[in-house]
């Protein structure tokens, strides 16, 4: 059975009368007579009983009649769901992301991304960059949020912010009050730094920055999370040097102090499979674009010579 001709039916069937279902199918009579003679022909049985005043159905008719209504029902459903589908409406996202570099602005744009798609369904990761890039590798997610990939990898990426690197300092420290600092007066401190397998890139340009100021730092402590990193500061342990995003953290008995001269920044960036790109993917990283420049704003380091 064709929809096409379980539609012609179900116009009869409803109007009992050949006429008016052909006007309503924008054909001709003889083709709707046609139809129905061929449906009942496939079926082995009668549907309608015709004469020339009136048409009714058939008990077999009238069981038709049901099933074939919820066919083209299921038939318009399944059209509209592709076409959302196609335009990312539906769907679901699973979206790596490092808490510390994105807790400022990722619940704004979730939210704005759910309100203008509210059958998506996210699932969010708490990754950091190395856990973001095995993860990619295995297809266990769609987008993430982390530092510059290697270029080997073979992922689209939209730059969202420059991050500095400043010292963080213990509050009760002696340095605490300064506006700005160099790495040279860090070099007789001990250091906590992030975790080199997590974050090789940021480990390996902290430890050559202090080479290029002339010391090698005394690492005490790798921390495996910023959060740690930043307890650990507060706690007296050792200074850091990390990303001015951190501040946004728990940072309480920390201070973050801009370096003099300053180190290059790292970028901030969302990555995505860029072929195929997938239009839930493609709706978010578009959500995303239309509020980078906000992002920027929210993310900007201002020197205050204090906690933020």
């Amino acid at each position: 059975m064709e929809l096409k001709t379980l539609r012609t039916f179900v116009a009869v069937a409803e109007l009992r009368n050949f006429s008016a279902a052909a006007r309503k199918l924008h054909t001709v009579q003889p083709a709707v007579s046609r139809q129905i003679a061929d449906l009942e022909a496939e079926l082995g049985t009668s549907l309608l009983w015709r004469s020339t005043r009136e048409v009714r159905m058939t008990a077999a008719g009238e069981v038709l009649l049901e099933d074939a209504r919820r066919l083209l029902a299921l038939e318009v459903e399944a059209r509209e769901r592709v076409l959302r589908a196609g335009s990312g409406q539906i769907g679901q996202l699973r979206i790596g992301y490092m808490s510390s570099a994105t807790a400022r602005f990722l619940p704004a744009l979730l939210q704005r991304f759910g309100r203008a798609h509210p059958d998506v369904h996210l699932e969010l990761f708490e990754m950091t960059a190395q856990q973001q890039l095995e993860a990619f590798a295995r297809e266990e997610i769609d987008l993430g949020f982390s530092r510059p990939l290697p270029e080997r990898v073979e992922l689209a990426s939209l730059p969202l912010y420059s991050d500095p690197l400043v010292a963080v300092v213990p509050l009760s420290h002696s340095l605490a009050n300064r506006r700005r600092l160099s790495l040279e007066v860090l070099a007789q401190e001990n250091f906590v730094l992030f975790e080199r397998a997590q974050a090789s890139d940021l480990f390996d340009r902290i430890i050559g920055a202090c080479g290029a100021a002339g010391f090698s730092p005394r690492v005490v402590r790798q921390a495996a999370h910023m959060q740690t990193l930043l307890s650990q500061v507060a706690s007296g342990i050792g200074v850091a040097i990390a990303p001015a995003c951190i501040r946004f953290l728990q940072s309480e008995g920390c201070v973050f102090i801009a370096l003099q001269p300053a180190l290059p920044a790292i970028e901030l960036e969302l990555h995505y499979a860029h072929y195929p790109v997938r239009p839930t993917v493609e709706s978010f990283v578009a959500q995303a674009c239309q509020m980078r420049e906000h992002i920027k704003t929210q993310m900007e380091y201002r020197e205050l010579g204090g906690r933020k």
